[in-house]
This record gives C-alpha cells, sequence and structure tokens, in this order.
C-alpha cells in the first residue's frame, strides 16, 4: 500500500470537486466511477491563477505563476472507488493510489525530511482530503457527487503564507461509467496506424476503450509538439507547415489566417535567423468536443541568433489542435503569458 502522504502529490494534479449539502457521507455508488472533465462548467486555469499570482510582489508573480499552474492543472480523466472508508484515486495524470477516509490525522515525513500532515475524511460535502506541513502551505480537496452521482465536482483550495488569500478552483466532471478504469495514467504508447478512438460511453468495455483512446491521442499530441519544434529549430518549414491547416482561427494578434500567411511570417523568421533553438516542458492537455480538439498549454523558451539582433525569452504558450482527416492539425497558436 502507498504511503498515504502520497495523496498530496495526487490531489496536486487531481480533478477536484464543491461543497454540497447532503445529510450523510456519499454512497459507494454515488462516487465509484470513471470521469472525464466538462470544461464548459469548470473554472479557467489560467484565469484563476493568473488573479492569484496577480496580488503577489512583482518579482515574485512569475515564478508563483508557473508554480500554481503546474500544481492545479486538473487531468482529464479521474477514476475513484469507494469501498467502506476504503479509497482509491487515480488519474490520467497521477498513479493510483489506496488510502483510508477515517478522519485521522497522519503524521509522515516526506522526501524532503519536513512532516506531512494528512488527513481524509468521508463528511456530508463528499469526501475531502486536507494536507498541511513545515513549508507553509496547507491544500484541500472535496470530491462531491452531483446530480445523483452523474457527475462530479472537485474543489481545491491552497493556503500558503506568501497569498493574500487561498486560491480556490472548481472542475466539473462527468460521470462516463460506474466502473473505475485504473490503467489512465501509466496507458502503453498508440499502435501504429491505428486511429483515434472516442465513442460515446454505453458500458464498462466503452469507457475503457474511451480511457485508452485518450491516452493514445495525448501520446500523439506530446510527439506531434516534439515534432513541431524540431521542425523550428532545423528551420524546416515545409514540416512546420504540415501541422496546420488552410486556415488558422487566431495566430498571435491575427484572426482567420491563411496557412500562407501563417508560412509567409514563419519564413521571415527562419530567413533572419542564423540559429534558432526552442525548448518546451511537458505540456498541459484538455481534451473538448468528446475527444476531436484539445488545448495544449506548456513552458517554452527559446534562443534566435540573426544578423540584426539576438533575441530570448520565456513564455506560457497556447497551441489549440483539431482533429482532421489527415491528423492533428494547429488552428490556434498564442501565448498566453510572457514570463521574460
Amino acid at each position: 500500500m502507498k504511503k498515504l502522504t502520497s495523496v498530496f502529490a495526487l490531489m496536486l494534479c487531481a480533478a477536484v470537486a464543491c461543497l454540497g449539502q447532503t445529510a450523510s457521507p456519499p454512497t459507494a455508488a454515488q462516487l465509484t466511477g470513471l470521469y472525464r472533465i466538462d470544461l464548459a462548467r469548470s473554472d479557467k486555469l489560467y484565469s484563476v491563477v493568473a488573479g492569484a499570482s496577480s496580488n503577489l510582489p512583482f518579482g515574485e508573480q512569475q515564478r508563483f505563476f508557473i508554480d500554481l499552474t503546474v500544481r492545479l492543472t486538473p487531468p482529464d480523466l479521474l477514476a475513484i472507488e469507494r469501498r467502506g472508508r476504503r479509497i482509491t484515486l487515480a488519474s490520467s495524470r497521477a498513479p493510483r493510489i489506496d488510502f483510508d477516509a477515517d478522519g485521522i490525522t497522519h503524521s509522515e515525513r516526506g522526501g524532503d525530511g519536513q512532516t506531512v500532515n494528512t488527513l481524509a475524511a468521508l463528511r456530508p460535502n463528499g469526501l475531502t482530503v486536507s494536507v498541511s506541513g513545515q513549508s507553509g502551505d496547507k491544500f484541500n480537496v472535496t470530491f462531491e457527487p452531483l446530480e445523483g452521482g452523474r457527475a462530479l465536482r472537485v474543489t481545491r483550495r491552497l493556503s500558503n503564507e506568501q497569498l493574500t488569500q487561498p486560491v480556490l478552483i472548481h472542475s466539473v466532471y462527468e460521470k462516463i461509467s460506474g466502473i473505475p478504469q485504473w490503467d489512465i495514467y501509466d496507458a502503453p504508447p498508440p499502435r501504429p496506424g491505428l486511429p483515434p478512438e472516442n465513442p460515446p460511453v454505453a458500458s464498462a468495455g466503452a469507457s475503457a476503450r474511451t480511457a485508452r483512446g485518450v491516452e493514445r491521442d495525448a501520446a500523439t499530441l506530446r510527439r506531434a509538439l516534439d515534432e513541431w519544434i524540431a521542425a523550428t529549430n532545423a528551420r524546416d518549414i515545409d514540416r512546420q507547415m504540415s501541422f496546420y491547416p488552410p486556415v488558422v482561427r487566431a495566430f498571435y494578434l491575427q484572426r482567420n489566417a491563411s496557412r500562407g500567411a501563417v508560412r509567409a511570417e514563419k519564413e521571415r523568421v527562419f530567413l533572419n535567423a542564423r540559429s534558432i533553438e526552442v525548448r518546451a516542458d511537458a505540456p498541459e492537455l484538455i481534451f473538448q468536443e468528446s475527444g476531436r480538439a484539445a488545448v495544449m498549454r506548456f513552458r517554452k523558451t527559446y534562443a534566435i541568433e540573426g544578423s540584426g539582433q539576438n533575441r530570448s525569452g520565456e513564455v506560457i504558450q497556447e497551441l489549440r489542435w483539431q482533429l482532421t482527416p489527415q491528423g492533428w492539425k494547429i488552428y490556434s497558436e498564442r501565448d498566453v503569458r510572457v514570463i521574460r
């Protein structure tokens, strides 16, 4: 059995539910299942993080923005099972863990040597997990079944002595199966030539296929990002333009830009550069439109050496992808935030 403190790592990456008013803790049937995020009903991550970090001194804003973004990014999929007080959790961003929601505070020493206090309990408002330690962070997450168990609302609350007020973010998930799927985190890579699969869920078997389909598409998009960056660094304009559809709905400040206009701008950058080095951290991925579209955000650093002047910087970049008959294409490219 994994240590209860590993709940902290899962909660920082996992999805989350709000406070409700029921007479007793949720039943196993209400809580147990496989869930997929409903973006339309969830808080916008970057709006919440930007608002929280804007109250900090300027020198701390960028560090907190990145830190909060990484810690509060919700996963696309969440699996949960309740058997009495025994809880099992997994998500598309964290592996399976087991713990007891016994209402008792457990103190353990974390990997950095600090004491971590964790309390998990089943309450009238749902399953609540609270974590605190010597780092000054206090974290609370509550999972609350909605609509008779057909949805799950997850509320995360993070307090820190450097924040003027706690950061609160709500995510809502729709239940796509009453049977949890435990391989949503460490799924095998896709087989060559296998088409994306996101069918409606009508059974346990269908839900398993959906979970595997999401992971296949996520792996495909992560590879596409690597190839897109490699084409940029190699200044391979033909290869890079293969990722764009005929019309790009948003290209930085342009709207509904033709592929020719996007190509012209990239050719201008490539022509004036002696070398280009772009690096990207692991991306955040949120699927939309039943898996046919995806929002990808990542931290990007770049350095461009040119005959006129050298440029370098760091941004949070967003690429929006659409699944087409020709594969995944970038229909929106912009910087969400300039770090430096």
